[in-house]
């Protein structure tokens, strides 16, 4: 299985250059990644436990969904990838706001 490459980044977002997923985590390397948040329509929020055999936070409770925008992927595009692959959901979203910590 080929591995998932992260984008590396900068304090101002600059793509400085990629580096394997597992790599980038282990020597805590800034990277993008984003995280979907899905709400009904009063305002509940879908959360998903991640499973016990992850590398990190094994069962911990938490967003709908996150993943890491593949090299020229927009943040929408890597969404809607991840919200259709990830958990059955089979939907799209249009909207993003950034947050940046």
């Amino acid at each position: 299985m080929k591995e998932e490459k992260v984008i590396l980044v900068d304090q101002q977002d600059r793509q400085i250059g990629t580096m394997e997923k597992i790599e980038a985590h282990e020597k805590a390397m800034l990277h993008r990644a984003f995280s979907i948040f899905i709400l009904n329509s009063e305002g509940a929020l879908l959360l998903h436990q991640r499973a016990l055999t992850k590398y990190h936070s094994p069962g911990l409770w938490t967003n709908t969904c996150c993943s890491h925008q593949r090299e020229g992927e927009t943040s929408l595009v890597a969404g809607n990838r991840r919200l259709i692959g990830g958990n059955g959901n089979g939907g799209s979203f249009n909207r993003t706001f950034y947050i940046y910590l």
